[in-house]
């Protein structure tokens, strides 16, 4: 998995299960097996309600969220990873591409029209085409952080409701870099490191 590491927090807790995620009735729940059925009335629930306290900042205030975190180098292959997992294309390119914590709300979609959208800093942005991820995160970046490369730590936030993918929320974070370049500042290191922490 390259130099790509997944970072849990103590408080973590993780389910590699790919459920559909409607609500049923009593009688259409007798026809799922005991453990996706086990994970629509338990697990789900779960999962939406530490997305919306996450949405509110909490950890902001001193509380822990089980958190997926994706860490590595600058083009460690980062990105890479959530591309297969969520199965869509992420910005690419020279140098840092990850210039704010990119917060990925995967949730299984059973329709056959997959669903996009893009949070930050109380804006709310529908991707109508899959291939238009790519530049709404750009242009969301350059909103945020500015046309240099410099980095922030405002998170944006990509809703991908999408048939097959599984129910996980993840957090993408800007690659480790040593050496400033371009109009980087010179502590862009310490920059990277105290983003890292706050997650």
């Amino acid at each position: 998995m390259d130099n790509a590491s997944f970072l849990f927090n103590n408080d973590t807790t993780t389910s590699n299960v790919g459920a559909i995620t409607q609500h049923f009735s009593n009688d259409q729940k007798q026809n799922f097996p005991p453990l996706v059925s086990t994970y629509n009335d338990k697990i789900r629930p779960i999962l939406d309600a530490v997305d919306k306290l996450r949405g509110l900042n909490v950890t902001q205030h001193g509380i822990p969220l089980p958190t997926i975190v994706v860490v590595g180098d600058q083009s460690s292959g980062k990105s890479s990873v959530l591309e297969s997992l969520a199965g869509i294309s992420l910005p690419r390119g020279q140098g840092i591409c990850s210039r704010v914590p990119l917060v990925m709300r995967l949730q299984h979609h059973p329709g056959p029209v997959p669903e996009f959208r893009l949070e930050f800093q109380k804006k709310s942005v529908m991707i109508m085409e899959e291939s238009r991820i790519s530049e709404a995160i750009n242009s969301a970046t350059v909103e945020i952080a500015g046309n240099s490369k410099g980095i922030s730590n405002v998170p944006l936030t990509l809703v991908v409701k999408k048939n097959g993918v599984p129910d996980l929320t993840m957090i993408d974070l800007p690659g480790i870099t040593r050496v400033p370049v371009h109009d980087q500042p010179e502590n862009i290191y310490e920059q990277i490191s105290g983003i890292i922490r706050l997650f």
